[in-house]
């Protein structure tokens, strides 16, 4: 049986082959089948910052002051990008992002109990 050997100029075609290729195999990445649905584009929004939490407003020798994002705050306190203007009866007001956002305690039932009236008195027999 014979073997084949390449020779030098089929060697050399080669090689011109794959250096005037290598730039467009380098980019194999880009290329896409047209036929295939557009990828997602890659500049996707920005992940959403959770909103903030108002846990409680307190009210202590007429100063109020507010449980916000689980930090105890007071008018001009600064919570990470949030900054407080006000802290009102039921809620903040304060600034993000260049906007001014209020939030609000929600309004819940109230579970305090009130005593009943005064008992009736049950005579004794005894005096």
């Amino acid at each position: 049986m014979r073997r084949l050997t390449p020779s030098v100029g089929a060697l050399c075609v080669a090689a011109l082959c794959v250096a005037a290729l290598g730039p467009t195999l380098a980019r194999s990445e880009e290329l896409r089948d047209p036929t295939r649905p557009p990828l997602p584009q890659s500049h996707a929004a920005a992940p959403r910052e959770p909103a903030p939490v108002l846990s409680a407003v307190l009210t202590f020798n007429r100063e109020r002051s507010a449980i916000f994002n689980g930090q105890l705050v007071h008018r001009g306190s600064v919570v990470g990008a949030y900054t407080i203007d006000s802290v009102l009866e039921d809620g903040v007001r304060y600034r993000h992002d260049s906007q001014w956002h209020e939030l609000h305690l929600a309004h819940t039932a109230s579970t305090v109990k009130k005593p009943a009236a005064e008992p009736a008195r049950v005579p004794s027999g005894v005096h």
